[in-house]
């Protein structure tokens, strides 16, 4: 999009002057006498600053032979709070060397500055000092400075290369945060901590050493630096914090140093080109989530590490003691001695086509193999006791599954948005659960509540409930028929079968959960035969749209309309005929 088409004509010739000064160099200004600030602006004009906030008081300003001059009555000791805030036309600053610390916002949305030198005697650099400085190009922090604050330089798109002095303990939370232009970064060698979200979304950068006096790494430190393609982490970092490289998506492979603890809920994920991970051999904590959505095909755990292992070469993490498989990729072997797949083992594994459990495992975890879009076939043992929330949820590239007759537990929406989906069965021998006369579902055999069925599902008279999301996104589901022994159905049951145009509702239902019919938005009737009429969990219990017709018993036409929540469709209310 062209932003100079929504500039009036005196506002688009300000930017083209703009552009035309900042392309042309200009030599640097030298370093000025300890009670002045030297200057350059766009147009040639004073630049007026906050007063007060310099530790001296103002004698003069003039800009003169291309060079404005600000006259102290003493030495300048700071660029005080809001200095030079919001001064647009400011193109380059020379500090002098008197000066110690340039406060908060001191130069925010300074949109024209190109260059600014900060002397050796700065120690901090403070919050937002430099937010919005767009035009600005290169930043060298000098060995002085021992703090970058919090948002010191972010949004700074501009910027491609920034030098950290070999003083700097800490970089602030946010602190180079959507510097999209930064394509080279020194971390100086006394940095021992790097905060959350310091680098985010630096997509430029591609490639980054940790020092190794940096022990921890924040949060979000890195997500979103999609062009970065090599990291060395220092080998003192005992942390990596959530997200950390979130979203890296040209990161190939990464080495976890021996002294690494532990590992953030999502460190590593969406790193869509990840394919090989060593883990160091001290990391004892390897958080939710850490390497989901990776391609991986290599996962090595260093040996001598006391809390988890990669054996057999299985290409995966297991957790030593309780052999739980944490962490899977597509290439990995489940190794028989594994008694149980972790939550999120799988979760979002690109590649992944089959997998095959061995008669060992007992459970599988919530959100195990969660869309696991290309898995095409999987054998659950006979062992395996309980199959988790989510487990299979979002595997579209499943066509069937079978519930041997071990399994006693199946979480909430364990084969949501299994789209292709057109055989479930369970074996005969199960006492939990059944499939009765064919009827492609799973149903809880104690209470005849249908928890789970596809597209190809016929409900079968003897049930008496369908339970909550047990069709949710269900995309293939063209019509339903529910019989007259239903008296119930669950919340969110039929939730986004976009593709579902008719439903009939047997005369014996009461009830109609939450959302149940929510986002069916391809439905043009619904049939409803109890004379009176079941009880709305909300008013997104039916869809939204009014292009389709709600038949009921003509003798309940009006009651239909008055009762809560159906009130709502009333114009749609027809008796059937």
């Amino acid at each position: 999009m062209n932003k100079n088409l929504y500039l009036n004509n005196s506002e688009k010739e300000w930017v083209l002057k703009v552009k035309s000064i900042l392309s042309k160099p200009q030599p640097p200004i030298p370093m000025p006498p300890n009670n002045e600030i030297w200057y350059r602006s766009i147009d040639g004009n004073v630049v007026n600053p906050n007063p007060n906030v310099f530790g001296a008081n103002i004698v003069s300003n003039v800009y003169e032979n291309g060079v404005g001059i600000i006259t102290f009555d003493g030495d300048v000791t700071s660029i005080g709070n809001w200095a030079f805030a919001g001064r647009y036309n400011l193109t380059s600053v020379t500090i002098p060397d008197s000066v110690t610390s340039i406060g908060q916002c001191a130069f925010v949305s300074c949109g024209g500055l190109t260059s600014i030198t900060i002397p050796n005697s700065v120690t901090s650099i403070e919050f937002l000092a430099f937010q919005g400085c767009g035009s600005l190009t290169s930043v060298t922090i000098p060995d002085s400075v021992t703090s970058i604050g919090k948002q010191s330089f972010y949004s700074c798109s501009g910027l491609s290369s920034v030098i950290i002095g070999n003083s700097v303990t800490s970089i602030g939370e946010e602190a180079f945060n959507g510097c999209r232009g930064l394509t080279s970064v020194t971390i100086g060698n006394s940095v021992t901590s790097i905060g959350d979200n310091a680098f985010r979304e630096c997509s430029d950068l591609t490639s980054v050493i940790i020092p190794n006096s940096v022990t921890s790494i924040g949060s979000g430190v890195f997500s979103y630096c999609t062009g970065l393609t090599s990291v060395t982490i220092g080998n003192s970092v005992t942390s990596i914090g959530n997200n950390a490289f979130d979203q890296c998506t040209g990161l190939t492979s990464i080495n976890i140093p021996n002294s690494v603890t532990s590992i953030g809920n999502y460190a590593f994920s969406s790193c869509h080109a990840l394919t090989s991970v060593t883990i160091g051999n001290s990391v004892t904590t390897i958080g939710e989530n850490a390497f989901s959505g990776t391609s991986l095909t290599s996962i090595v755990v260093a040996d001598g590490n006391t809390k988890y292992d990669s054996r057999n070469n299985c290409n995966a993490i297991i957790e030593t003691t309780t052999n739980k498989l944490i962490i899977g990729c597509k290439n990995t072997a489940i190794p028989n001695s594994v008694t149980s797949i972790g939550d999120f083992a799988f979760y979002n594994c690109i590649g992944l086509s089959s997998i095959t459990i061995p008669d060992s495992v007992t459970s599988i975890g919530i959100w195990a193999f969660t869309y696991c879009r290309s898995l095409t076939s999987v054998a659950i043992p006979n062992t395996v006791t309980s199959i988790g929330g989510n487990a299979f949820n979002g595997c579209i590239g499943l066509s069937s599954i079978t519930i041997p007759d071990s399994v006693t537990s199946i979480g909430v929406n364990a084969f949501s948005y299994c789209t292709g989906l057109t055989s479930i069965v369970v074996s005969e021998g199960n006492t939990t659960y059944d499939s009765r006369n064919n009827c492609n579902a799973i149903i809880e055999t104690s209470t005849n509540k249908l928890i789970f069925g596809c597209k190809n599902t016929i409900i079968p008279d003897s049930v008496t409930s369908i339970g909550d999301y047990a069709f949710q996104y269900c995309y293939n589901l063209t019509s339903v028929t529910i019989g007259n022994s239903v008296t119930s159905i669950g919340s969110g049951a039929f939730y986004y079968c976009y593709n579902l145009t008719s439903v009939t509702i047997g005369n014996s239902v009461t009830s109609i959960g939450s959302g149940a019919f929510e986002n069916c938005s391809g439905l043009t009737s619904i049939t409803s035969l109890n004379t009176t009429p079941p009880t709305l969990g909300n008013y997104s219990t039916l869809p939204y749209h009014k292009t389709y017709t709600i038949y009921v018993p003509s003798e309940s036409v009006e009651a239909y309309k008055a009762k809560q929540y159906w009130s709502n469709k009333a114009s749609q209310i027809q008796a059937i005929q």
